[in-house]
């Protein structure tokens, strides 16, 4: 590294701490982001003017917002999944057929990030959020993804991340994850029980390419009473979930 490497890298990774803290606040001004991010002031206001000026914020009400501008980020971001149209037109009918919450995840940097979702009638409302990252061991999808990655990928992703809870029912023990994770790979199908959200259900199946290779995931999420019956998942999610994600594999195979 050259001196001043470290100075440009830290003034880079600022600018996105800040960025960072205005999607998670919706909007903030320069005392309220250098409060929260322990900046000084003069730094703060020195990013966020650069970021006005490069047109990735906005000023609203003496306020900064992210601008449209990441629009453009993020479409180029998902035209890399392959046979992403497809997938979406699956994701919507699954929540027009079962009236359920339905989402799409892939993994990156070794958690999920859910792409797509759509809410059916009775979609129950849940912490899902296109772009945040979630870790792959707590909810249906990203088990599905872990299940179909290699198993040193998948040892690597459990080394660096841990296994954090979320509800006193999401998995923290390496060898209780490893055997669901063997099932899951048996059965096509994972299951959260409350591991994101207390009371909610959810079964996740993943998405392969043509050759077999894990694209993403796609889940149904929805209270227990209406997903599962004596905590199992009903037969009908399943198998509209299964024919859904083979619908997919074979127009890639076959487009």
């Amino acid at each position: 590294m050259q001196p001043g490497d470290n100075k440009q890298i830290k003034s880079v990774e600022k600018s996105f701490r800040i960025l960072e803290c205005i999607v998670r606040e919706g909007r903030g001004g320069v005392n309220e982001l250098a409060q929260e991010l322990d900046y000084s002031l003069s730094t703060v206001h020195a990013h966020l003017s650069t970021l006005q000026e490069l047109d990735y914020l906005v000023r609203i009400d003496r306020e900064y917002a992210i601008s449209n501008r990441f629009l453009h980020f993020a479409r180029h971001a998902q035209s890399r999944v392959e046979g992403l149209d497809v997938i979406k037109a699956n994701v919507r009918r699954l929540a027009d057929e079962t009236d359920e919450r339905v989402q799409f995840m892939i993994e990156e940097h070794g958690r999920g990030i859910y792409i797509d979702k759509a809410e059916g009638e009775y979609g129950a409302p849940n912490n899902t959020l296109l772009g945040k990252p979630r870790y792959l061991h707590m909810c249906a999808s990203g088990k599905a993804i872990l299940a179909n990655l290699p198993k040193e990928r998948m040892v690597e992703i459990i080394d660096y991340w841990g296994l954090p809870a979320q509800t006193e029912k999401t998995i923290t023990d390496e060898k209780v994850l490893f055997s669901e994770i063997e099932t899951i790979r048996e059965e096509g199908l994972a299951m959260n029980k409350g591991e994101t959200v207390n009371g909610l259900i959810a079964v996740g199946a993943p998405v392969l390419s043509a050759d077999e290779q894990i694209i993403g995931s796609i889940s149904i999420s929805g209270p227990a009473h209406r997903i599962s019956t004596n905590g199992k998942v009903k037969e009908m999610y399943c198998d509209k979930l299964i024919g859904a994600t083979e619908d997919i594999t074979l127009n890639l195979k076959y487009p």
